[in-house]
């Protein structure tokens, strides 16, 4: 007898997912796939995710919560971005495969999935347009990195 689905759980994680822009056009077997693969963790508020040359290993998604991402500038932690439910960082450090420069700390309760990079690296192998849309995020980023002021 086949069996259908692997329960709620899945079914809200894959549906997560397809509510990042990056993963919007994938099908369903290969958001399970990354469900398979990944982790959720929970972050209380001030805890933090990861920090300045600590191993680069996974992507973060953010299912619940919101995560600050800081730079040391002169000394001072400054906010660079946030990110909400939906958002995903972490990428340009884990696809570069450099130690994070930046500080990912959780601004309130927060939930991640977190997809180890090699996982996450099949799946870019199996989605050309995906592996793509990642590349270039990453030339962008190249590009803007060293033009970044202190208003950023």
């Amino acid at each position: 007898m086949a069996q259908h689905g692997s329960g709620p759980v899945s079914h809200s994680l894959v549906k997560a997912l397809r509510s990042v822009p990056d993963f919007t056009p994938l099908d369903d077997r290969t958001l399970l796939q990354i469900v398979g693969a990944s982790t959720n963790l929970a972050f209380s508020a001030g805890s933090v995710v990861f920090e300045p040359g600590s191993e680069s290993e996974a992507l973060y998604i953010v299912l619940s919560g919101q995560v600050v991402i800081l730079e040391a500038k002169d000394g001072e932690q400054v906010e660079i971005s946030r990110v909400g439910p939906g958002g995903s960082f972490g990428e340009f450090s884990m696809l570069l495969r450099t130690q994070h420069s930046k500080t990912a700390r959780a601004l309130e309760d927060a939930e991640l999935m977190i997809i180890p990079r090699d996982s996450f690296e099949e799946v870019l192998a199996t989605n050309p347009e995906l592996a793509e849309r990642f590349q270039r995020r990453l030339e962008e980023r190249r590009t803007v990195r060293g033009q970044v002021t202190d208003s950023a």
